[in-house]
């Protein structure tokens, strides 16, 4: 009997080390905002990167939306995508979910430059593709 309370004991222990070690190292990378003054030089700060979605692509359609090949986020009825760009060549690409018309994202190559703010809705185009517009620009929302 000793011997099973001390191996319940120890694995709780055990439990109890890990999940404050994993707290501290999760604090850690949110305490290390990659959009601080101190980690980009003043000469690269990163672009502000804004996609507004329409209205009218309707509730169940969800935007999902890819960054140089990787998935940024998702973009539901009544949202919008805020984020930020290291200067240089990026790629973005949307694909409206579930059941899109092609299954292969629309993309629209993009050359950014530091500090600057780009603007885009997620629009279908005459044809039903959905792509990313930025005739419609917006002031970017004061906070």
């Amino acid at each position: 009997m000793k011997i099973h309370n001390y191996s319940t004991h120890s694995a709780i222990l055990l439990l109890v080390a890990s999940l404050f070690f994993s707290a501290f190292v999760a604090g850690q990378a949110v305490g290390a905002d990659p959009r601080s003054p101190h980690a980009v030089a003043p000469s690269q700060a990163p672009a502000r990167l804004i996609i507004r979605r329409n209205p009218n692509l309707g509730f169940n359609v969800i935007v999902r939306l890819w960054i140089d090949g990787q998935p940024a986020g998702s973009i539901g009825y009544g949202h919008t995508y805020e984020g930020f760009l290291a200067p240089g060549h990026h790629v973005l690409a949307v694909l409206a979910t579930p059941s899109p018309r092609w299954p292969i994202p629309w993309q629209l190559p993009l050359d950014v430059r530091s500090g600057q703010t780009y603007g885009f809705t997620a629009v279908t185009d005459g044809s039903g593709n959905l792509i990313l517009d930025g005739r419609f620009g917006f002031p970017p929302r004061v906070q």
